[in-house]
């Protein structure tokens, strides 16, 4: 049998799975059984910040498993603290806690939530988000066709229009505890909020004393040409959330709380069996260490910017794109008509891509991308665009 039809077979239908066998990676190359090399720009949904099989983050994985791969949280070891030491030092005046997904860490924000105030339990979340697919985390979530098929979903969450101040404000209740958004929308299409946008919402928090909580689990770790996307706004959260690329490719999540509210979690009140484990952390301690090293955050703003000259050629020249949005290597070109099927026609010229939001195609290649790699993604997709 072979091995596409094991999968229909034994796992469960949740994915609609597309394209040949892979076999293996490297940098932001993938090839199939049969030989055949493709281009990812758009590597694990964005979590291969650094490509396929990066040597550090090999030889680092490899040399860990030898030595120790897991031990429970209630237990010391090096790797962990280590990592929580970097991500603050490099965020703002914090504490971390340390999970396996994005949609984990969401599930504990919300919960620190409910720890700050007792009286207040509301969640303002915004339209078009995307914050994970478990159950709390898929009711705070501003698409319908995520919880649809769930009802009734978890009462307490608020969802407001994205980038609309009047109506946050509106929103606001003295049962909201806190709100939590994305500074840019991923799954949602691409959306990045303005500067201003952002900086109001944080004047309005620290007055009515409401949490802010800030999901990076797509922007973090350099994607959009910052380690973290709020240092581009000028604006500390109350919590920041990361995932994703924070471990360039092992599972691993973050909760970073801010010192002022740190306290509010105590031993028993929340926990992860595998978080923060010691090949991931030692792992995403890496990931860090070759971003300074290689400089990546000045490739991600440069590459970036020609990626988006390049895009707007596109544009210019095609009806059917409509714009050109994001930031850094998070990118995303809106269409008048469904995107999908560009994806596919991608695909079947060799270039990975993703189509998102009924009519956005997207592209988040890893932070060491090159020029030429951009270059031979959007020549395809030009041909692709001239045939459809």
């Amino acid at each position: 049998m072979s091995l596409k039809k094991d999968f229909k077979k034994y796992s469960l239908n949740t994915y609609a799975r597309v394209g040949p066998v892979f076999v293996k990676g490297s940098g932001s190359w993938l090839w199939d059984g049969k030989g055949n090399k493709y281009l990812d720009l758009f590597p694990g949904w964005g979590v291969s910040i650094l490509g396929h099989a990066h040597p550090a983050i090999a030889k680092v994985i490899a040399a860990q498993a030898k030595k120790l791969i897991h031990i429970p949280n209630n237990l010391y070891f090096k790797e962990q603290a280590a990592l929580a030491k970097e991500i603050v030092l490099a965020s703002f005046p914090s504490r971390v806690f340390f999970g396996n997904s994005g949609a984990e860490a969401v599930e504990g924000a919300i919960k620190i939530s409910r720890l700050y105030s007792k009286e207040k339990y509301e969640v303002i979340t915004m339209t078009d988000s995307f914050h994970g697919r478990t159950f709390a985390a898929m009711s705070a979530t501003g698409q319908k066709k995520y919880k649809a098929k769930f009802k009734p979903i978890l009462k307490g969450f608020k969802e407001v229009a994205f980038g609309n101040l009047a109506a946050f404000k509106k929103s606001l209740s003295k049962k909201t505890a806190a709100v939590i958004l994305e500074l840019i929308q991923g799954e949602g299409g691409v959306n990045v909020a303005s500067r201003a946008y952002i900086k109001e919402i944080k004047k309005i928090c620290q007055k009515k004393k409401i949490l802010l909580i800030f999901d990076e689990v797509q922007t973090g770790m350099g994607r959009t040409g910052k380690l973290f996307c709020f240092q581009h706004y000028g604006v500390k959260p109350d919590i920041m959330l990361l995932s994703k690329g924070l471990g360039a490719g092992v599972p691993i999540s973050a909760i970073v709380v801010s010192n002022k509210i740190a306290g509010l979690m105590q031993p028993g009140l929340h926990a992860s069996t595998f978080g923060g484990s010691p090949l991931v952390t030692s792992a995403s301690l890496a990931a860090f260490k070759v971003i300074k090293k290689e400089k990546l955050l000045n490739n991600v703003n440069r590459i970036g910017d020609y990626a988006v000259k390049r895009l707007k050629v596109l544009k210019n020249k095609f009806s059917l794109i409509e714009q050109i949005k994001g930031k850094g290597l998070m990118l995303g070109i809106e269409l008048n008509c469904p995107a999908q099927p560009i994806f596919l026609k991608c695909l079947s010229k060799k270039l990975i891509i993703n189509a998102t939001h009924g009519n956005i195609l997207r592209f988040m290649p890893a932070l060491n991308v090159s020029r030429k790699e951009i270059d031979k993604g959007l020549d395809i997709l030009e041909g692709v665009l001239s045939n459809s």
